[in-house]
């Protein structure tokens, strides 16, 4: 029997495993008709999931704890059970006659940030407050020893907008998601001065969310979504796939921009700016593969533990809160039937390898890169 999935979802590089889990019949071959939905902004996605208009979601990492917590306009339960991609953030200034800080030289960056907001907080474009663009901009800024809210003055507007908002000269820079940055250099408004894998080589950034309530109830159809969107993951991570997949998602019903754009973050070939300077991120964008599902509860714990404060809750509530958002005992039933290489725990220290690791070699399962732009670790414990 083939059950309905209703799902919204964003124009970005990282709505690609849900795309193309129903464009290449992953979802079909698991009973899923999977009806995907094309958002303007994330707080229509927020409401829409709450509210029941959507089953699923692809939702900004931090998303589901916020809501969790009671953030926002909605107070709903939502589950991450499975991370759709890591890192894929780009910094873009906008082009204002001065020379921009070095491409991914957070140091550089820090100090361009320090002088730009000398007499006054820097203005910053951002896709949604409750995302890993502004918990990557405010960790970098308070590991540097400052204080976020003296440095940046954050404005929100959905990321295809945020080009036109920097443009107009409302906002100095924007931290957007592949492939806006790309947009907004290819159109000479703006340099890219840093991607977000230059703070942490493993931030989550996009997640499947789902109401928790309805989690529950359909526990076999949400293990039969997690193995189509997985098998959708493994056919992204083919070099052999490149092509494709940027033409799928050049459509207008899906991101609806030139697959040229689209290919820089995959191919990690960035455009820096209108003159053509070009920098290399081999982990500016990652989708495919079994080592970046899997919804580690210490990355959940991160982002309670750093935004906490800022989210004005108290740091306990929001961890053990975070702890019950990613999913990982989902994630593990639902691949079970496929023997999908696994972790052996779902926690772990954030930020000690340098460079990509095998722990498992039996079952071919690496970690890493993982680290944090200034050599820090973090212990959930």
């Amino acid at each position: 029997m083939t059950t309905p999935i209703h799902c919204g979802f964003i124009p970005l590089t990282d709505a690609a495993p849900l795309i193309v889990a129903h464009e290449l019949g992953f979802a079909e071959e698991e009973n899923i008709a999977l009806n995907l939905t094309r958002e303007h902004s994330w707080s229509s996605i927020r409401d829409k999931l709450a509210f029941g208009v959507y089953d699923a979601a692809h939702m900004l990492a931090p998303m589901p704890i916020a809501m969790s917590l009671g953030k926002g306009q909605v107070n709903s339960k939502i589950i991450a059970p499975m991370v759709l991609s890591m890192n894929g953030d780009s910094f873009v200034f906008r082009t204002n006659g001065e020379a921009p800080p070095r491409f991914n030289d957070t140091n550089d960056f820090i100090q361009y940030l320090v002088k730009q907001s000398a007499d006054a907080p820097i203005r910053i474009g951002v896709p949604f407050m409750h995302s890993m663009h502004v918990a990557l901009l405010r960790f970098l800024i308070k590991q540097s020893g400052l204080n976020p809210a003296e440095v940046v003055d954050f404005s929100v507007a959905p990321p295809f907008v945020l080009a036109e908002v920097l443009k107009s000269g409302e906002v100095d820079g924007v931290f957007v998601g592949a492939p806006w940055g790309a947009q907004i250099t290819d159109s000479g408004t703006g340099s890219l001065a840093l991607n977000g894998s230059a703070i942490w080589a493993a931030a989550p950034e996009k997640v499947l969310g789902v109401r928790h309530e309805w989690g529950e109830r359909n526990k076999t159809v949400l293990h039969r979504l997690i193995r189509a969107i997985y098998r959708a993951q493994l056919w992204i991570e083919r070099p052999s796939s490149q092509d494709t997949l940027c033409e799928i998602l050049a459509r207008s019903k899906y991101v609806g921009i030139q697959a040229d754009l689209i290919q820089q973050a995959f191919s990690g070939q960035m455009v820096l700016d209108a003159k053509g300077r070009v920098g290399h991120d081999p982990l500016a964008l990652r989708i495919g593969g079994s080592s970046v599902g899997f919804p580690w509860i210490s990355a959940a714990i991160w982002i309670a533990q750093n935004e906490a404060s800022a989210w004005g809750v108290d740091e306990k509530w929001a961890i053990e809160t975070a702890k019950n958002c990613f999913r990982p005992d989902i994630y593990r039933d639902a691949l079970m039937s496929i023997s999908t290489p696994m972790p052996d725990g779902n926690s772990k220290v954030e930020g000690t390898l340098n460079e990509r690791q095998t722990i498992n070699a039996a079952q071919d399962y690496y970690l890493g890169p993982d680290r944090f732009y200034d050599g820090s670790v973090f212990d959930p414990k």
